[in-house]
């Protein structure tokens, strides 16, 4: 059996592409969510719709290192292999101020909670696939640059870009981390995966209707569709031909150019470095 971590998976894209998978029974799917009550209701769901009883649920919060480190330990306890890691969680830029670690909460919630979970778990096991879930707005249309990682972190998110440097640090991390596996000569397909402005929750509420058909009309190259993105989600996870690694796949099975600024290699290196020598001083 197959078994696929699914981080923020009690909704939205981690919910329906959880959904999506268990309809194989070959697949075990681990709902890891901040609300366990949630995840119960989303697991009771998937099993309802699926026959797959083969669903976990377990409690983790991507803005809290400790957090992150609780559910490695409990998931160890399993004694599973573990097939495949979907970090999906996150968060809007319309959320404020910082972490329990001091980090600017969508940073934390977006990308450092879920790079420590990543390298926590490449540590131990022998996983085959990761994607880690971007947005098209790592390239917002206002345009960012690059500032240093500290500042990065430190944000309380007032200038509103902090979910579009999660996401950009997310390609980084991505592409890092699989330049790191390959290095190493580990068998491990790793990808970012964009699926577009979705009417979800995603927001801490529905997505207004005057906010979609704004995006449709004048950003169609923006917006994405959740049967759609969740179903070419599932199939990067569970089609064994999709082997190419590093690349940025924009709402469905075809990988296009991220922005020109996410290939900055030095930016990539100066990210993991600060990120790695950061949790390295808070958790001991």
């Amino acid at each position: 059996m197959r078994n696929i971590i699914i981080t923020g998976a009690n909704s939205g894209l981690g919910f329906e592409t959880a959904k999506k998978i268990a309809k194989n029974l070959d697949y075990q799917i681990i709902l890891a969510c901040r609300n366990l009550e949630k995840a119960l209701i989303a697991k009771n769901e998937i099993i309802k719709e699926t026959n797959n009883k083969n669903i976990i649920t377990m409690e983790l919060d991507t803005s809290s290192l400790e957090s992150v480190k609780k559910f490695v330990d409990e998931f160890n306890k399993l004694n599973l292999d573990l097939y495949a890691l979907i970090n999906n969680a996150g968060i809007s830029g319309m959320h404020f101020g910082k972490s329990i670690d001091d980090v600017n909460i969508v940073m934390a919630t977006n990308y450092l909670g879920h790079w420590y979970l990543t390298n926590l778990l490449c540590e131990k096991y022998k996983i085959k696939k990761i994607i880690n879930v971007t947005s098209d707005m790592h390239n917002p249309p206002m345009g960012i640059s690059w500032k240093n990682p500290k500042e990065i972190f430190s944000s309380d998110g007032s200038d509103r870009t902090s979910y579009s440097y999660s996401k950009l640090c997310n390609i980084y991390f991505t592409n890092e981390l699989q330049e790191r596996m390959d290095e190493k000569g580990l068998d491990i397909i790793i990808n970012s995966f964009n699926p577009g402005m979705m009417t979800t929750n995603f927001a801490g509420g529905p997505v207004s209707k005057e906010r979609i058909d704004f995006v449709k009309q004048n950003m169609p190259e923006r917006f994405g569709d959740l049967d759609n993105s969740s179903s070419a989600l599932k199939e990067l996870i569970v089609n064994d031909s999709y082997i190419d690694k590093a690349k940025y796949y924009d709402r469905s099975t075809n990988y296009i150019k991220s922005s020109p600024l996410s290939y900055d290699k030095n930016n990539q290196k100066e990210l993991w470095d600060y990120t790695e020598k950061f949790i390295k001083e808070r958790i001991k």
